[in-house]
């Protein structure tokens, strides 16, 4: 049973015994409570937090430095890809480290986490979307903690910056219809006509390889990706997604299953050779490609009388295209998909989103537009029966 003791007039002071561990006798002593009824309150949490299991307060003290150092190279490591491992060790020893790492893991508190927070903009001169990158490590840390009943409460419910999203920006269908006929027959046809039919993520189709694809059932299988080495500057293969949703099969239609099928007897390629290749025939980096886009698309950004004026010549047909990234393709597959009435859960599943909620807050927009077609085809229903 604890003891209590009043050693000033604002200053009580409690004694909890915990039993016995290893023959050693274990218990709390804290003072500093202004009056019994907050020493007795303190009593009843500890308590409560070693009949569940967590380390009582006093006997965790590892330092925050030393967990998340083991949190990430004996467990998060292994989830992430090698240019996110490295974005990992830059924040966790350029930020957190620094600012946090000297703190008892027990002694992390809402006001230490928002002080930290706060701090990353107003002294390290962050945006909110940088000190929300920089946050989220820290948080999964703490959360690995508290999993493990190191912590008892997860300190990370702070207030944070509105992070503003950035407007997605995609091509209509006689944009697409456009930009393909004027690329037919070049390098680049393949690469875009593949993700514009498939909405891969560009490391994903940069890595996709003859065996990922299933011609008889009409499927390609997302397996790995391409990804650019930032640290040791190598082109790899790897095996880690982006998220484990993004491992995934997706089906294609007829028309991208006829073009693969006679792009690979035109080659000769075998089962492990590579669909999107570089200009010298070997895998593709994610960079020159987006790169190679954004050039290539650069050339029809001006009106038709701007390109008049500038080159006397105006292609056939000619269109003034948006400026879209290469990830824009991605939004464009999607955005077609959703107007022309597919499941979102269906484009959902097909991007390798971890949740549905991330494709209905991406393609908001998209959906306030299609709220004036809900009241056409109300009106066609109703006047079909009419009509009968």
């Amino acid at each position: 049973m604890a003891s209590y003791k009043q050693i000033s007039k604002y200053n009580w002071k409690v004694d909890i015994p915990l039993g016995y561990e290893n023959g050693k006798r274990k218990r709390v002593i804290k003072q500093g409570f202004r009056t019994k009824g907050e020493a007795e309150k303190f009593v009843t949490e500890t308590l409560n937090k070693k009949n569940k299991g967590y380390i009582a307060p006093g006997e965790n003290n590892i330092l925050f430095k030393d967990f998340i150092d083991k949190w990430f190279y004996e467990y998060k490591i292994f989830n992430i890809s090698i240019n996110t491992k490295n974005d990992y060790i830059s924040r966790i020893n350029a930020h957190i480290v620094p600012m946090l790492g000297d703190y008892k893991l027990s002694d992390i508190s809402i006001v230490t986490i928002q002080d930290f927070y706060n701090k990353l903009i107003s002294e390290k001169g962050m945006k909110p979307v940088s000190a929300k990158k920089v946050y989220d490590i820290v948080n999964s840390c703490l959360k690995y903690a508290k999993k493990l009943k190191l912590i008892y409460e997860l300190p990370t419910d702070i207030e944070k910056q509105r992070v503003e999203k950035p407007t997605i920006k995609f091509w209509t269908q006689a944009e697409v219809d456009f930009f393909l006929s004027m690329i037919k027959g070049t390098y680049l046809y393949t690469p875009i006509f593949i993700d514009i039919l498939t909405g891969l993520r560009i490391g994903e189709l940069c890595g996709l390889r003859w065996c990922d694809v299933d011609f008889e059932n009409g499927y390609i299988e997302v397996n790995c990706q391409a990804i650019q080495d930032k640290v040791n500057k190598l082109l790899l293969l790897s095996p880690v997604l982006k998220t484990s949703t993004s491992h995934r099969k997706i089906s294609i239609p007829n028309i991208l299953v006829e073009y693969l099928k006679a792009l690979k007897e035109s080659r000769g390629a075998s089962k492990t050779d590579f669909i999107v290749l570089s200009r010298e025939g070997f895998m593709c980096k994610p960079r020159n490609l987006s790169m190679n886009f954004t050039k290539t698309i650069a050339k029809y950004k001006n009106s038709i009388e701007d390109m008049k004026k500038e080159t006397g010549n105006v292609p056939k047909d000619y269109m003034q295209l948006k400026q879209i990234s290469f990830h824009g393709l991605r939004h464009t597959h999607a955005t077609l998909l959703i107007f022309n009435g597919e499941n979102v859960k269906v484009v959902s599943d097909r991007l390798g989103h971890r949740d549905i909620s991330i494709t209905l807050n991406t393609y908001t927009h998209i959906m306030d537009d299609m709220k004036n077609n809900t009241a056409k085809l109300l009106d066609n229903i109703f006047n079909d029966e009419k009509s009968e």
